[in-house]
């Protein structure tokens, strides 16, 4: 029995602590190992860590769950058409220029497209986080009080009646962008289907000049690589008009739900009013 003690206490474990001390009774006073301390203190801490940002990843998605399928399907076609607009606007006008040696030709084009793009992008930004606080489960929390459900359902007004504005603009832009688009189309016609041998510009507005012979083969065929131009411009354009339509249904559900959660707060603080009159009055009956 005494060699099995022995073997024992001659025995180092592996847990990180050595024996390296033995007291008078034969008992032997265990150190942990340099090192040991600091190697469980890091394990710990990277098990913290890994848990830290699994919950800060389940916060964003739950997050972003929470965001309206409508309102950030709208924003991304509304990112995608003011692109397209963009792209295809000054690729037509740089080449429309250059077709008709001219560079007077909607020169306002640039400065016009910078505000148009950076406005319409900022109002879309707004238009989704508004529809992200103003939709169910969030307008719970935000506008959990009648001021505050008050002052959301102004907001959604203001921004439906901006979203409207915004809609018959882009809607006279895509009729301003069918010009282009029918101009061309009736050049290659012309050239292709009636087989005319000189075009005048005079009757299409510009100044006059007579084009004929191999200048109309070239100017037919800018013609042709600008219809494409102005034709995405105005399918982008159709892009954005989907967009607004977009906003428009969410931001009026919206306000319809916090007209009706109005009503259920009004309606639930009546009735926790007529039970506390009812149990003030059993209270003085009795």
């Amino acid at each position: 029995m005494s060699e099995f003690s022995n073997l024992i206490t001659s025995t180092s474990f592996n847990d990180g602590n050595d024996a390296s001390k033995v007291d008078n009774d034969g008992v032997k006073e265990f150190r942990p190992k340099p090192g040991s301390r600091r190697s469980r203190s890091s394990a710990n801490s990277s098990r913290k860590t890994s848990a830290h940002s699994e919950n800060c990843l389940e916060r964003t998605l739950h997050c972003l769950s929470h965001v309206p399928c409508g309102s950030i399907v709208a924003w991304i076609l509304l990112f995608l058409g003011l692109g397209g607009v963009t792209g295809s606007l000054l690729i037509g006008v740089f080449r429309t220029r250059d077709l008709l040696e001219d560079d007077r030709i909607l020169w306002f084009m640039e400065f016009t497209l910078i505000g148009v793009v950076s406005g319409m992008f900022v109002i879309g930004t707004c238009l989704l986080i508004v529809g992200h606080f103003s939709s169910e489960p969030n307008s719970r929390h935000a506008f959990n009080t009648s001021r505050k459900n008050l002052c959301g359902r102004g907001l959604n007004i203001f921004m439906l009646i901006l979203t409207y504005i915004l809609l018959v603009a882009w809607l006279l832009t895509s009729a301003i962008l069918i010009i282009p688009v029918g101009a061309f189309t009736l050049l290659i016609y012309l050239y292709e289907v009636k087989d005319v041998k000189s075009i005048d510009l005079a009757n299409y507005g510009f100044e006059s000049k007579v084009i004929k012979g191999d200048d109309l083969e070239r100017f037919r065929n800018e013609g042709q690589d600008l219809l494409i131009c102005y034709g995405a411009a105005y399918l982008c354009a159709v892009f954005i008009i989907i967009s607004l339509i977009h906003f428009l249904m969410c931001i009026s559900a919206n306000i319809t739900h916090l007209r009706d959660a109005r009503f259920a707060t009004l309606n639930a603080y009546e009735e926790a009013e007529d039970a506390q009159n009812a149990k003030q009055l059993n209270d003085t009956t009795m």
